[in-house]
């Protein structure tokens, strides 16, 4: 008996919200935990108007200050750390952190793509696995946060080197949440969404193919 579309409606909804909720996660993970705007230091006095300097986990927000007649002018731009910096364990573990969470990503947004164009008759449309590894991503993304206790927010020596060349600029002594981090307390929603929704999924078609299964029986003994 061929498998009709209405039959198995709740779980491809349901897949359809995971499918969005990943994508987004994905996105606002590569660009929150790939950027150099994780954190920030802003000044609080000394400045016609508040400079921000930024700090990712891979790059940092490099600025210098240009004087003219008319004034001093700032200019920004992402660099990558140089040698000579000291990565902590806080830091070293969100690095890692933001790996395993692209690598887990990519794997459920493969697999979903991949369950997505396939038939319900050739396979499944999701993986009862799918659920616990958006979880565990949704898990490795939240500890990313782990930069947050490492010494570029608590004692950045870049700060200190700025405060020591442009000593009228003030900064304060530890950073706040820039764009990245919001951005990368955003992916881990989406993904705990993505978790939520792909184990529904799992269920309703697991509760579908049941009910088809019973309702096939029924039609070969009448």
């Amino acid at each position: 008996m061929a498998e009709s579309a209405p039959e198995f409606r709740a779980s491809r909804r349901y897949n359809a919200f995971q499918v969005i909720f990943a994508i987004t996660a994905f996105i606002l993970m590569w660009i929150g935990d790939l950027r150099c705007n994780f954190i920030k230091f802003t000044s609080t006095s000394g400045s016609p108007e508040p400079l921000s300097a930024g700090f990712g986990m891979w790059y940092y927000r490099f600025f210098s200050v240009v004087y003219s007649v008319d004034g001093w002018f700032a200019f920004e731009s992402c660099h990558g750390y140089p040698d000579y910096v000291t990565i902590d364990g806080s830091w070293m573990a969100a690095r890692t952190f933001s790996i395993l969470t692209f690598i887990f990503a990519m794997i459920v947004l493969i697999a979903a793509c991949f369950s997505s164009c396939t038939t319900l008759h050739s396979g499944k449309l999701i993986f009862a696995w799918e659920a616990p590894l958006y979880l565990l991503t949704a898990l490795c993304q939240g500890l990313t946060l782990l930069f947050l206790s490492s010494s570029i927010c608590k004692n950045n020596t870049f700060i200190q080197d700025l405060s020591n060349k442009y000593p009228h600029i003030t900064f304060p002594d530890t950073c706040s949440l820039d764009t990245g981090a919001k951005l990368s307390i955003s992916a881990m929603v989406f993904f705990f969404a993505a978790s939520v929704s792909a184990f529904f999924a799992h269920k309703a078609e697991k509760e579908e193919r049941e009910a088809l299964g019973r309702s096939g029986l029924t039609e070969r003994l009448l």
